[in-house]
């Protein structure tokens, strides 16, 4: 169902000059729920041409939300429906959400409000391939290794790397850890830096949750750095 609602802020003439503005906005249903994102549609229509300024979803975590809020505007100022992805959200958190539209004459203008709950973000078992170091010197070193991820999570909801440690035969996130950029099954790799000469390190891959209460390891494996001379 729309909703025909008027503008925060009125107009003061109603002369063919200044025809009032009728605007349509309806908020659809919230689709593509995942642990930091979410899709939410909207149909912007109104009684005058180009007439929007801006549109886009706010939204809030205790409901009735307005542009104060949290909100994403659209690229596109565009009258009909457009989709509009929201990023970064707390997982396993209920969100209230609205379309809204700003008309070229200042007015703001709601949809209805709708409600979707984010989901708990968890890595399923993980499978890891590990590879042996490489281009080991008496301070440096390459790590690589291969991460296959579960097909219902999103590589942008993961964080992934290597741990390694000379004195924790089974390294964690607590140890000393590189971060990798990559997010496709290709092979992988960091340089650990700064490692003491002669020294066997014992090191593996990981994947967690950004908030680090889901973690998966790999393998473990060691090297050993050369000597300084």
């Amino acid at each position: 169902m729309f909703l025909s609602c008027s503008g925060e802020e009125e107009s003061k003439e109603d002369s063919p000059e200044n025809a009032k503005e009728v605007f349509e906005l309806q908020t659809l249903q919230a689709s593509d729920i995942r642990a930091t994102t979410v899709l939410v549609p909207s149909s912007v229509e109104s009684s005058i041409e180009k007439s929007v300024q801006s549109r886009g979803i706010c939204y809030n975590t205790i409901g009735n939300p307005n542009i104060k809020d949290l909100k994403v505007q659209n690229s596109e100022n565009m009258l009909g429906i457009y989709g509009t992805l929201l990023i970064d959200l707390q997982q396993n958190t209920k969100f209230y959400a609205k379309a809204y539209a700003v008309s070229n004459s200042g007015s703001t203008y709601y949809g209805n409000e709708i409600s979707f709950q984010t989901s708990k973000m968890t890595i399923p078992p993980t499978e890891f391939i590990t590879y042996d170091a490489a281009n080991i010197t008496f301070n440096s070193a390459i790590l690589s290794g291969v991460i296959f991820k579960n097909g219902n999570i999103r590589w942008d909801d993961l964080k992934m790397g290597f741990c390694y440690s000379a004195t924790n035969r089974s390294p964690n996130i607590t140890d000393s850890i590189v971060y990798a950029n990559s997010e496709v099954t290709e092979p992988f790799r960091v340089s650990a830096k700064n490692l003491n000469s002669k020294t066997t390190y014992y090191f593996r891959p990981f994947a967690s949750n950004f908030s680090g209460t889901e973690i998966y390891y790999g393998d473990i494996k060691t090297f050993t750095t050369t000597n300084s001379n």
